[in-house]
């Protein structure tokens, strides 16, 4: 039994963290339960508190998931099953529909994650049910050769593991309409209120990983555009309620091509470094340049990108709409705007009174801002002057507006982590930033991060380096703990690459270049001829490897016998053609007592190996190394090595 709960356990374990503290307990409490009923002598639960349990565990799975019938709640019945079989388990039958169960929970982490670290863990857990399943059906076997059996099972199925893999059937989309949990979240929402982003600072989860095809950019042009925020209702910004596709991609100069692949995140926008010149399939441009996938993101999603860092011109969607404010609040910032509008005859004029002011007034950059009042932009600007970058850009956009310039903010992330080992970006949602954009007649929507003014180690370093006090922080804590994870991060996300891009299309094509046509009926059947024959070729040749052992071993048991009388032969004892094995151990025994204890040794494990009907490799080695270490001289004085 303990072998069994370990089994479960271990299944378990990688979905700790997506199933409720109460059924935890509850697995805890039930498997505790068992193995110390076993070591006391407790009595199992009747028939009735069985039941009871069991309506009580459904009971509670439905007061936690009720109608959100999801990947998780499948997961806590499974979970509340496993937990309450144990305790029917009376004969073989049950041990082995227990291990199933672990089986199957196994194979639910790949609903979960596809990653390598998950990948690795699956095969520790099936090493471990395995070596269950053969201890139940061999009792008096060893740890150890339980355990080598076990290894030798899933080695010997890595052939049928790596055709059905390369060749069955992929499905189009998630099976059963099971689609992967997200497994992070980007932290934006429709809405942008003073907070939001500060709470993602500590959030060190990758958002993304670009690789450029070239040169990476410099730190100051890593602005990664997720959404775009219109509306201004006097204390949160607002997406359009309808934002119109692009009439067409922007175009710009200085093109990079890049590759990304975007973490899961339950959402429906993607990133792209800022201009986006085109947009990834399955998706939508919109008129603020924003993109958008058909579907949310709910497994890791790939996508190959080119930006403009100098993009021309573009639409002038959406100018109209920037310009708009609240009709009252914020006195001080508007009479503070009007300054600027007369002090300055641009809009970059106006901007740079903006950022100015920012500069000049002893703003400071923090995660623990003072709240802000009735009329956050005052409150900010002219009392707490500490804030985040929602802050600042809130403040800036709403001061030009009402300085008559249009200005819209922009979210998404900053900056990256490069990661010399894989030579790719890293992006965490501790890099999410939003700057604004203000409309010039000559330039169209312009950049302007109004948090480089008060923190410029923000653009260069970072967060971590701007909160640190734009010293030398952000790389300092460079040891081998980092390193590792780096190194890490290049390895699992190759992985996945690899795994996850053999998808339905790839394997069409990959069964094309081997001669199946798949666009008619033919292919697919030829393919399952394939994979049929290719089957039954691996367990014919297993069935022949597991024939061929016994035959092996007994000769192994021969060769050390014939070895022994060898030995004996040299020694002046030759054995007798028709003399059996007893009669041959009496003579010695008669003619050189000085060996008998050896020979009587050896001969009888020759009997046992040879006349019990099935090998034994351990005690075959153990005969063999006994015949190697007998060594008698004709003097008849023997050297037995010790």
């Amino acid at each position: 039994m303990p072998h069994i709960i370990l089994a479960l356990v271990v299944a378990i374990l990688p979905h700790l963290t997506r199933l409720p503290a109460w059924i935890i307990i509850w697995c805890a409490g039930m498997w505790g339960y068992i193995l110390i009923s076993l070591r006391l002598q407790w009595p199992r639960p009747t028939r009735w508190v069985r039941i009871l349990l069991s309506v009580l565990g459904l009971f509670g799975l439905f007061a936690t998931y009720s109608t959100r019938i999801g990947p998780n709640a499948y997961l806590g019945l499974l979970s509340i099953m496993a937990a309450l079989k144990p305790f029917e388990i009376s004969t073989h039958r049950d041990r082995m529909i227990t291990l199933f169960l672990a089986y199957f929970i196994v194979i639910t982490s790949l609903f979960q994650s596809e990653t390598l670290a998950v990948t690795l863990y699956m095969f520790v857990s099936v090493f471990v049910t395995t070596s269950a399943l053969v201890r139940i059906n061999d009792p008096a076997g060893h740890f150890k050769s339980d355990a080598r059996l076990s290894a030798m099972i899933m080695a010997q199925a890595v052939p049928l593991m790596l055709i059905l893999f390369f060749l069955f059937p992929r499905i189009q989309g998630s099976m059963f309409g099971l689609s992967q949990a997200p497994a992070g979240r980007t932290g934006f929402s429709d809405r942008l209120s003073p907070g939001n982003i500060a709470r993602l600072v500590e959030n060190n989860d990758i958002a993304f990983r670009v690789e450029f095809e070239g040169d990476t950019p410099s730190a100051e042009a890593l602005y990664w555009r997720g959404m775009v925020f219109h509306e201004f209702d006097g204390r949160s910004w607002h997406r359009a309620d309808r934002v119109p596709a692009a009439d067409e991609p922007p175009q710009g100069q200085q093109p990079v091509d890049y590759t990304i692949s975007l973490e899961p995140h339950g959402q429906r926008w993607l990133f792209a470094l800022d201009r986006p010149g085109k947009k990834p399939k399955w998706s939508r441009m919109h008129a603020d340049y924003v993109i958008r996938n058909i579907r949310p993101v709910n497994r890791k999603k790939y996508y190959d990108m080119t930006s403009f860092l100098a993009p021309r011109k573009g639409s002038a969607w959406g100018v109209e709409a920037a310009r708009r404010l609240p009709a009252e609040g914020n006195p001080r910032a508007r009479e503070l705007a009007a300054g600027f509008e007369q002090a300055a005859d641009s809009v970059n004029g106006i901007a740079n009174q903006g950022l100015k002011y920012l500069t000049d007034n002893g703003f400071v950059y923090t995660l623990e801002p003072p709240g802000l009042g009735r009329n956050p932009v005052d409150d900010f600007l002219f009392q707490s002057r500490k804030g985040y970058c929602e802050h600042y850009a809130s403040a800036f956009a709403f001061l030009m507006r009402a300085a008559g310039v249009p200005a819209r903010i922009v979210g998404g992330y900053l900056g990256g982590e490069v990661n010399p080992f894989g030579d790719y970006l890293i992006i965490r949602q501790s890099d999410a930033h939003v700057w604004v954009e203000v409309w010039t007649e000559n330039a169209g929507w312009m950049r302007v991060d109004p948090t480089g003014a008060v923190a410029p180690g923000r653009i260069s370093e970072g967060a971590a380096g701007a909160l640190s006090g734009g010293g030398s922080g952000g790389g300092g804590g460079f040891g081998w703990l980092k390193q590792f994870s780096l190194r890490w991060d290049a390895l699992s996300s190759n992985w996945e690459a690899w795994f996850d891009k053999y998808s339905y299309l790839e394997q069409k094509a990959l069964l094309e270049r081997l001669g199946f046509r798949m666009g008619s009926w033919k292919g697919p059947f030829m393919v399952f001829l394939v994979v049929c024959g290719a089957v039954f070729l691996i367990v014919g040749v297993y069935v022949l490897l597991q024939a061929r052992p016994a035959a092996m071993e007994k000769d192994r048991v021969r060769r050390c016998y014939e070895k022994f009388c060898r030995k004996l032969e040299n020694a002046g004892l030759p054995k007798p053609p028709d003399q059996g094995p007893v009669d041959f151990a009496g003579q010695i025994a008669r003619e050189r007592p000085e060996l008998k204890a050896q020979v009587d040794e050896i001969i009888r494990l020759y009997i046992w190996l040879r006349y019990r009907g099935s090998h034994d490799p351990d005690m075959e080695k153990h005969f063999c190394e006994r015949v190697k270490r007998f060594r008698p001289k004709k003097s008849g004085k023997i050297n037995v090595k010790s």
